[in-house]
């Protein structure tokens, strides 16, 4: 997370050799609905720890597949997987 409490959803070279880069896209989306739902989803709780989810994010979120928003409320960001 930066300063701001969003993650970079910027895929850097190295990013590329892990192994969620090699998961046919549409079994990447059926494990993120598998685990989160389509549901709105803390985007804190989406990366906390989890590296496989949170490059699967940066991974959905650059295909256009998430969609991710600001809760001016709750000062988080929130991401899902549209249905």
């Amino acid at each position: 997370l930066n300063k701001n409490g969003a993650t970079d959803s910027l895929i850097h070279s190295l990013d590329l050799r892990k192994d969620v880069f090699n998961i046919p896209i549409d079994t990447l989306v059926n494990l993120w609905v598998t685990r989160f739902g389509n549901e709105w989803v803390d985007l804190e709780a989406v990366i906390d720890g989890d590296d496989f989810f949170l490059n699967a994010y940066k991974r959905l979120k650059q295909m256009g597949l998430l969609e991710q928003h600001y809760l001016t409320d709750r000062a988080r960001y929130v991401c899902r997987k549209p249905e």
